[in-house]
This record gives C-alpha cells, structure tokens and sequence, in this order.
C-alpha cells in the first residue's frame, strides 16, 4: 500500500465490443505486438508502483480469456473482475463498487489505452491524492472551429485554451462515488469521469498527458500502436544490445528589445521586452533545435532555415521544432529525453516551465516526464546578468529503437 496515497484501485473499463476496430469480437483481445492489446495495459497497471489492485470491468463471457495473465505474464498485484455495464459510466460504477475496501484513491484508465506509461499513472494518483483530482491531457495543436450543421464555420476557438482530456483520470473515492450518485439520481450521463465531477461541482485538475497515449479505435490506431511499440516502446539502456543511442549539444542566445513579445518555450510570457530575430526568436527552443539536429549529425538551425529566407519571418519556433522533429523521425531516430537550462535575469520564469514542458513535449512525440527544463539567473553577471539578453542550452538524446 502507497504511504503517498494510501490503498490505490486501478479501475480499467474493457467492457467494449470493438465495432469501430472492424470486429465482432472485443477489440481489447486483438493481438498488438504479438500480445492482446489489453495485455499492455494491464502490464502498464503491474508496473505503476503506486497502483495496489486493478479492477478489470469487462463481459463475463470475457473473463476466461484473463484468467491465466497473471500467472503467464508473472503478475503480483490482485486483479479483480466487474461485470460491465450498458455505458462506461454504469462499467466504472460497478468497477467502483468492487474496490477493495481499504481504497482511498481510484484511477480508472481506458482499457484501448495500451501504450500509457506507468509513470504517468502514478503521477496522476500523487495528484489526486494532493490536489483531489487529476486528468491526463494534451494541448490541442489544430486549429478548432466550431460548426453547428458541419457545413458553415460559426467560429475559430482559441486554441491556446482548448484540451484533448485522455486517461487516467484519478480522484479520491469518496469523491468519485458521490459525483456517480448524484449523475445517477439527476439522470445525467457524462463522457468520462471527469465530466461527473464537472457536473457535480468539483474543479477538476488538469495534467500533462502523453501523446502516444492514444486511444485505440480504428484499425489505423492499431498500425500506429504497433509502430510505437516496435520504435518508442520499453527499450533497452544505452549499451544494451539492439539500440544506437545519440546526443546532441545546443545553444542559442538573444538580445532583448522593446516592442517584441517574450516567447520561451512556445510560451507567451509576459514582459516589457521581447527576444530580437528573424524568427519569433524562442531561444529555448533554437537550442533544442540544434540539439536535435546534433544528435543524427545535421548540422544546425542556421543551416536549414536560413534567417535570409522571407518564409520564416517571424515563424513560431514551434513549427521548427515540428521539422526538426519530422528529420529526427525520418532518420529513423525518436526523442528519448531532452534537458535545457535557460539564463535569464528577468523575468521570472518558474510559473511558465510547466506549460513549457507540455507544449514541447507534445511537439517531441514524448512524454512530459522526458523533458527537463530550468531556469537560472546569471547573477549579474555580462550582458545576461545586466538584462541585456537571454540564452539557452539543451541537451538532446535519441534512439533507433
């Protein structure tokens, strides 16, 4: 049992048909990475060290086909069976009334999502457990327009504003059990457990999710699971066999102006001054560009967008890390982790790194928890401690498996 939450319940609804995946039969037992796909998830579930039993809700007439996991796959932890129910909603209820019943913490994640991460679940229950809720997302990188018949464009939303919610989602039991009953007695029916806390009028508590946390629907989802696992899946420490590891080093400084906004990170912060150059001039992310580009040995930033070409004239430097990135991939390489330290005198930026975090995270095809970011100060100290400018140095490495 967690001394960081107490007793943790993992509830999986896996009560699902599948219809969408292009089968009759439930979708979760379809071989991905020559495993059913609910083995990962489950696998997931094993290895979150703050996560004490897992709660499968699925057909009775799927249950014999489970029965036999932990013993095959050396499983510890207790796995109970719910019968699921018509919705998720009723599935997750009936998961909830089969906790054990020292549970004081429940994170209840998608069966479909098989490529989650143990860390991520447990961050979400340490933050249940300290803030009373905790919902997995990502920052929406389209653009959204709202349309009421499909056909004509009523608006454009702000995108900076707008999150795709994924699982897990964690919260205390008392608290998830009073949002369903009341849900029940009111009638309402929501899309996910954080809609019943919504409902019910608890704040909800957003974190940073995953990207390749994705939700397995469509036979297209399996590809694309299948190619995460073969290339961004469990991979072996660097001098393991099966894997080239690369690093690369980066660095990129710039002059503060008036009249320029600051961005950092992808971030607008707030500032009297703003970063000069030909691009948005984002020294964070420069750095990690060039990081990048060091670690498959092709060249640098300068090289391949060129501050003389008109096309990047004040382009968002995210966009050049989404082509960096698109390079990385194409090598056959993927993000394992990046570290960067930004110097800055002013301002502050300890508020923002987060939002850094998750914004470049998304960008990288990663986790947050693989991006480290710090700030410091340059104690008044040449042109950066006197407020002259701001620099950046990133360290970035990369693997074919």
């Amino acid at each position: 049992m967690s001394g960081v939450a107490g007793f943790v319940s993992a509830i999986i609804p896996a009560a699902g048909r599948g219809e969408r995946a292009g089968g009759k039969a439930n979708k979760l037992f379809y071989p991905l990475a020559g495993v059913p796909l609910l083995v990962h998830t489950l696998r997931a579930c094993e290895r979150a060290t703050l996560v004490d039993e897992i709660v499968l809700v699925m057909r009775p007439e799927d249950q014999a086909q489970v029965t036999s996991w932990p013993a095959r796959y050396n499983w510890r932890k207790t796995l109970r069976f719910a019968p699921g129910g018509e919705t998720r909603q009723e599935s997750v209820w009936r998961g909830l009334c089969a906790v054990d019943e020292r549970c004081a913490i429940v994170v209840v994640h998608d069966g479909a999502r098989p490529l989650v991460s143990p860390e991520l679940l447990d961050r979400a229950v340490r933050e249940a457990a300290q803030h009373g809720s905790a919902v997995a997302a990502i920052p929406v990188v389209d653009t959204i327009k709202r349309s009421p018949d499909g056909t004509m464009v009523a608006e454009t939303l702000p995108r900076e504003q707008l999150w795709a919610v994924q699982t897990p989602q964690a919260f205390p039991r008392t608290c998830l059990q009073a949002a369903h009953e009341r849900a029940l007695a009111d009638g309402f029916v929501g899309t996910d457990e954080a809609s019943l806390l919504e409902y019910s009028g608890e704040t909800v508590r957003l974190i940073p999710g995953d990207r390749r946390n994705l939700k397995v629907t469509t036979p297209e989802d399996f590809v694309i699971a299948e190619a995460w696992l073969r290339t961004g899946g469990e991979t072996p420490g660097p001098g393991e066999a099966g894997g080239e590891w690369r690093i690369g080093l980066g660095y990129d400084v710039h002059r503060l102006v008036e009249g320029r906004p600051l961005w950092l990170g992808g971030v607008l912060i707030p500032s009297d001054k703003g970063l000069l150059g030909h691009s948005d001039a984002d020294a964070l992310l420069h750095a990690l560009c060039d990081a990048l580009l060091g670690a498959i040995g092709a060249g640098d930033i300068g090289h391949h967008f060129p501050d003389t070409d008109p096309q990047y004239k004040d382009i968002a430097s995210l966009r050049l890390l989404e082509r960096v990135v698109t390079l990385v991939e194409a090598k056959g390489y993927r993000v394992h982790n990046v570290d960067a330290t930004i110097l800055a005198e002013r301002p502050r930026l300890a508020p923002y790194l987060e939002q850094m975090r998750t914004r470049i995270a998304a960008v990288l095809h990663c986790s947050p928890e693989q991006v480290n970011l710090k700030a410091t100060t340059h104690e008044g100290l040449g042109p950066i401690g006197a407020g002259e400018g701001i620099a950046a140095h990133a360290v970035a490495c990369v693997t074919n498996k």
